[in-house]
């Protein structure tokens, strides 16, 4: 009968482990950084002449629902009249009944979705590399 034998699997058993305690917060620290990206295009994006909206993008705190990490990248607040800033944004994005479209969200997620990509298997890679090489 044939005899396999491991070296240093208990080792790695025990990194496995860390890494594993440790997920959440490598996670958190990949999607950080991509939700960054995001909110920067949108930001960059928002026209000019629409008051403090472009200043009330914000992100929220971070969720973990069955195993996902969130964040929400939103725009927070009012304007100077009184109107909330998610209903100035969505009503620009999308139009209404008075105000013709003007999407300026969704082109700019679209724009950055690659970079996003690249940047969280980036960040992933780098902090699982971290924590595997820890003694």
């Amino acid at each position: 009968m044939a005899k396999i034998e491991f070296k240093g699997i208990d080792e790695y058993a025990e990194k496995l482990a860390k890494l594993g305690a440790r997920a959440e917060g490598v996670c958190k620290y990949a999607v950080y950084e991509a939700a960054g990206i995001v909110a920067d295009a949108i930001r960059a994006s928002t026209p000019e002449d629409t008051g403090d909206l472009r200043d009330s993008l914000a992100l929220t705190l971070f969720r973990n629902e069955n195993g996902f990490i969130y964040t929400k990248v939103s725009f927070e607040g009012y304007d100077r009249g009184g109107t909330p800033n998610a209903i100035k944004a969505a009503v620009l994005e999308s139009g209404s009944s008075t105000r013709k479209k003007h999407p300026f969200i969704r082109p700019a997620v679209n724009r950055v979705k690659k970079a996003v990509e690249i940047s969280i298997e980036t960040r992933l890679n780098e902090k699982i590399d971290e924590i595997m090489k820890e003694g």
